[in-house]
């Protein structure tokens, strides 16, 4: 899986990752314009938020549980039309209202947004390539 990078939907700013530690953010799963599903905690770099241990990453779920069991599109490369590339299809989706909308946390005003984040030209390493260092678990990237 590849990294996402996204611009925050109120600040314009990116939200930046290590694909370790991130800036805290709120992510939300949109279909034609409505919010399908979210979750909020430090970006992973993979469109994902990690668990508060920051071991592992949360999960989205499938946003097309309507589906037939038996799926009619296929993941070029595995064969399977899995819960993730369900989510690539909608973020990389003709129409802004499906795909991720990013919010840093700090800027979430509690407007829910309806179209998707723009992407990071410098995929969420900042504009100085700063989160190149390391950062110790507690230490905010902010």
């Amino acid at each position: 899986m590849g990294c996402f990078s996204f611009m925050c939907k109120v600040c314009g700013k990116a939200i930046l990752s290590n694909s370790f530690r991130g800036q805290r953010v709120k992510l939300f799963l949109l279909k034609e314009g409505k919010v399908i599903q979210e979750m909020e905690g430090e970006y992973d770099s993979y469109g994902r938020v990690f668990s508060d241990d920051l071991k592992s990453s949360i999960e989205w779920k499938d946003p097309f549980p309507e589906e037939e069991t038996e799926k009619k599109k296929h993941d070029c490369l595995s064969g399977v039309y899995d819960d993730w590339s369900k989510i690539c299809s909608l973020m990389f989706s003709e129409n802004k209202n499906n795909g991720i909308a990013a919010i840093h946390t700090k800027c979430f005003t509690g407007k829910i947004p309806t179209e998707r984040s723009k992407d990071d030209p410098n995929q969420g390493w900042g504009e100085d390539c700063e989160l190149f260092a390391d950062y110790e678990k507690g230490d905010p990237i902010d």
